[in-house]
């Protein structure tokens, strides 16, 4: 990386506009010594002068130029708009540098963004620009921010210094996948407490689960104030039809379920869907993944759920089968035309059989 002590390395492209004054200038000179005309010897030092000092020009500026990108943002989706600042500092005693391009990329990838400082960065300064790349990959990426490149002057020559910049890394989510969740289950995804009238058709148990400590967001219309007054703390009686029943999810990484990377792929971001989803909903509680369990109660849990689907990779363990059916666990199993479906354990083929 440029600084300023060491000079940063650079190549310089004719442009369109600069083969053409190069063409010219030979043109011009062959005609001179053909025809020693002075008016094409001017003609021939203004064209070939001025090809070469752009050339030169454009080196120069760029010859001490550094680069840095950085992002406060830890974590990201895949595809989705980073924000992340480039800095571009201009280390020459006496050239500027005028509007440079910067290309930045996820590391190691083929595909490329450019963004461009509209404006000049003088001598001994430095610009920022916000910028706003993505990442294609889930898993543990990088930004590369290389290449500052420059048309000055004249627009004859593209200058290029090598210099590169990466940043920390960064956690990349899998990008969520349309998905019907309501259609993937196998059993009712929800169970009401049915009332008539006044009279309530359930047992004691879930009567008291009903009652809780008020929260800061809860609605007031829902404190019993004659209970409050009671326990000498702001309770909550939670209306009988809004409360519902809250699911463990099930996931086997095992190759056996998804036999290839692009079945595996498809899978984690239907996955990613189905659980925001099921948070939404209050419908979720946690998630096991082969023998990792993730509750999902808190803002830092959900957060170390979608960290492990970043990094998860398939594994060719034998797929566990239960011994036991359990209230309210499901299993994320394959289905036709590459969907996912939710089923209870009773449901899942025996071990070492495949899923169809």
């Amino acid at each position: 990386m440029g600084n300023k002590t060491h000079r940063t390395p650079t190549t310089a492209k004719p442009q369109d506009s600069g083969l053409v004054i190069l063409r010219l200038g030979i043109t011009s000179l062959v005609s001179f010594l053909l025809f020693h005309i002075d008016f094409l010897a001017l003609t021939t030092s203004a064209l070939l002068g001025t090809y070469l000092a752009s050339k030169l020009i454009g080196q120069m500026s760029l010859s001490r130029v550094a680069i840095t990108i950085s992002t406060k943002q830890l974590r990201t989706q895949s595809d989705a708009p980073l924000q992340a600042h480039l800095h571009i500092t201009n280390h020459h005693r006496f050239l500027p540098v005028f509007h440079p391009t910067v290309s930045v990329r996820e590391q190691e990838s083929l595909r490329i963004q450019a963004f461009q400082f509209h404006g000049i960065i003088p001598p001994g300064q430095s610009q920022t620009l916000a910028i706003d790349p993505s990442l294609s990959q889930r898993g543990l990426r990088k930004l590369e921010a290389f290449a500052p490149r420059t048309r000055f002057p004249f627009a004859l020559h593209e200058t290029t210094a090598q210099t590169q910049a990466i940043t920390k890394e960064i956690i990349v989510w899998p990008k969520p996948a349309p998905l019907d969740v309501d259609s993937i289950f196998n059993e009712p995804p929800l169970f009401r407490y049915n009332t008539i009238g006044e009279q309530v058709q359930n047992t004691q148990e879930i009567e008291a689960a009903r009652i809780r400590d008020y929260h800061p967001g809860d609605p007031k219309s829902q404190i019993n104030w004659k209970l409050s007054a009671k326990l000498d703390k702001l309770t909550i009686i939670e209306p009988r039809d809004e409360r519902q029943e809250r699911y463990e999810l099930h996931l086997d990484t095992s190759t056996l379920f998804w036999p290839s990377e692009l079945a595996f792929e498809r899978m984690l971001k239907q996955v990613s869907t189905l659980v925001s989803v099921l948070l939404r909903r209050k419908l979720l509680q946690a998630i096991t993944i082969d023998d990792l369990h993730l509750p999902l109660a808190t803002h830092q849990q959900r957060n170390k759920f979608f960290d492990t689907l970043a990094t998860l990779q398939a594994t060719k363990r034998d797929p566990d089968q239960p011994e036991r059916q359990r209230r309210n666990h499901l299993w994320i199993l394959p289905a036709p035309n590459s969907q996912i479906t939710l089923a209870s354990q009773w449901k899942i083929k025996p071990r070492h059989s495949s899923p169809t």
